[in-house]
């Protein structure tokens, strides 16, 4: 039988990421198993850490700008879809590398990752976050989608 305890999910606020959070709230509900949403943050360029040479600036507490940024929009996405209780953590890195990093330290049951369906051109040349979770995640990953089925909460 499956137990889920422990399920992390990441969000980028797109509609596949606000799909994959209602995924895992439904089965957070089923299960009575604790959510961890992850946002994950990107470390400053270079560029960022010089001083201004003319308009173009970027504030010194950038990081600590963008993560009350995300931090209000996961409040606010976990709000939407009912979900009390929920971890939130913000990771500084390379989006897969950091989800399937928090997944193993914490001993993840289950990943949820929405996918942005690129068609094979902009999959090669973009990439995919979702398929490099799947090739080196510790658990199961649940990919979805967006627009393709309406998810309906009980």
């Amino acid at each position: 039988m499956i137990n889920l305890k422990r399920i992390v999910t990441a969000t980028d606020f797109s509609p596949p990421s606000d799909v994959a959070l209602k995924y895992a709230s439904a089965l957070a509900k089923a299960f009575s198993a604790e959510v961890i949403l992850c946002h994950v943050l990107e470390a400053p360029d270079f560029m960022s850490t010089l001083p201004p040479v003319a308009e173009g600036y970027f504030p010194p507490n950038l990081a600590e700008i963008q993560e009350k940024y995300a931090r209000t929009q996961c409040e606010h996405a976990l709000a939407k879809v009912g979900l009390t209780g929920a971890r939130m953590l913000f990771p500084v890195g390379g989006p897969a590398h950091e989800i399937v990093r928090i997944a193993t330290e914490e001993d993840a049951d289950l990943i949820i990752v929405g996918t942005h369906g690129r068609g094979a051109v902009a999959h090669l040349l973009l990439g995919s976050v979702a398929e490099r979770v799947v090739r080196s995640a510790p658990c199961p990953v649940l990919t979805v989608r967006s627009g393709e089925h309406e998810f309906v909460t009980p």
